[in-house]
């Protein structure tokens, strides 16, 4: 089972001494409350409260996730088959199979395909880097498709 799972004690933990080195008074104050209402009281921190807290301090999104995720195991997606069928090479990326997908970005197979369909609703901070190491993009390309106004980033360019 893969777990990599970023536990809200810790998250908060690490944020809050974030904020204790940029800021201090009431505004620091307001910082972690705003932060703590975030977080909110879940055991894993869940992708979008993430993106919010991160976004909410102005920190460097990319950045983090090599500190907080430098472990999580993932294996770059590349196009497979022969380059001189150019539809085959171009729709390759695309038609890759779920357990290949699950095992390149390290998320557990049974929760990608409960995510792929529906039944599961929310992603894991991990997941979102796991995704967007596999397929060669940067986290913060990723947390703002889904959870900010980003365009939808290019796979396999």
């Amino acid at each position: 089972m893969i777990d990599n799972k970023l536990e809200t004690e810790f998250f908060s933990t690490f944020i809050l001494k974030s904020i204790s080195k940029r800021f201090s008074g009431k505004e620091k104050r307001d910082f972690e409350l705003r932060v703590k209402e975030l977080l909110g009281t879940r055991k894993n921190i869940l992708a979008r409260n993430f993106y919010d807290v991160i976004t909410l301090l102005g920190l460097d999104i990319d950045l983090i996730c090599e500190k907080l995720f430098k472990k999580h195991k993932f294996k770059l997606i590349r196009q497979v088959g022969d380059s001189s069928n150019k539809l085959r090479f171009f729709l390759s990326i695309f038609l890759q199979d779920v357990t290949q997908i699950a095992l390149a970005t390290g998320i557990e197979n049974s929760r990608l395909t409960r995510l792929l369909s529906g039944e599961f609703k929310n992603l894991y901070p991990d997941e979102v880097y796991g995704l967007a190491k596999a397929f060669d993009l940067k986290p913060s390309q990723l947390f703002e498709y889904f959870y900010g106004d980003g365009e939808r980033p290019v796979v396999g360019v």
